[in-house]
C-alpha cells in the first residue's frame, strides 16, 4: 500500500537523498527556473513543502513539491514538481495534498506539467486551463 507523508523542514536533509531523483525528473522539463538546489533551500525555509510516497516497505517511490502562491484574488496551491515511478498506483494521494491545501485555505491546486500528464489527472478532475510556452533567449557575443 502506497502512503503520503509530508516532510517537515526540519526533516528534509535526512529525506532529500531518497527523493532528489523524483523531483528531478519533475523539474527536468522547466525552463530552469529553480535549481533542485533552489527547492532544497526552499523546502528547508518551508517556502515549500516536501512530500514523499513511501510503498508498504517503506521505500521511496515518488516525491512532491508544493508551494503555496497568494495571488491579489485567490490563494492557490502549486504542485511544483511530481516525480516517481509507478504513477498509477500513487496518483490517487493527490487528493490529500489537496486536503491539505483545503485546510491552508487555498482555493484552488495548480501545475505546470508536461503533456503527458494531462490524460491522467484530469481523470481527477484537473483541466488544462492555459498553455504555456517557453522559449530560450540566446545571448549574443
Amino acid at each position: 500500500m502506497m502512503q503520503l507523508i509530508g516532510i517537515s523542514s526540519k526533516e528534509i536533509n535526512l529525506y532529500w537523498e531518497h527523493c532528489k531523483d523524483f523531483i528531478e525528473l519533475g523539474n527536468d522539463q522547466s525552463q530552469e527556473e529553480l535549481t533542485l538546489q533552489d527547492i532544497k533551500e526552499s523546502c528547508i525555509n518551508a517556502e515549500m513543502q516536501l512530500w514523499v510516497v513511501v510503498n508498504e516497505r517503506n521505500e521511496v517511490t515518488a516525491a512532491v513539491t508544493t508551494q503555496i502562491i497568494e495571488y491579489p484574488n485567490k490563494k492557490v496551491c502549486r504542485i511544483v514538481t511530481l516525480g516517481g515511478v509507478g504513477l498509477d498506483k500513487w496518483l490517487h494521494l493527490l487528493d490529500e495534498i489537496e486536503e491539505w491545501a483545503r485546510y491552508m485555505r487555498c482555493q484552488a491546486v495548480e501545475m505546470f506539467c508536461r503533456k503527458g500528464f494531462l490524460k491522467k489527472l484530469q481523470e481527477k478532475d484537473y483541466k488544462q486551463i492555459y498553455v504555456v510556452l517557453g522559449k530560450k533567449i540566446k545571448t549574443k557575443n
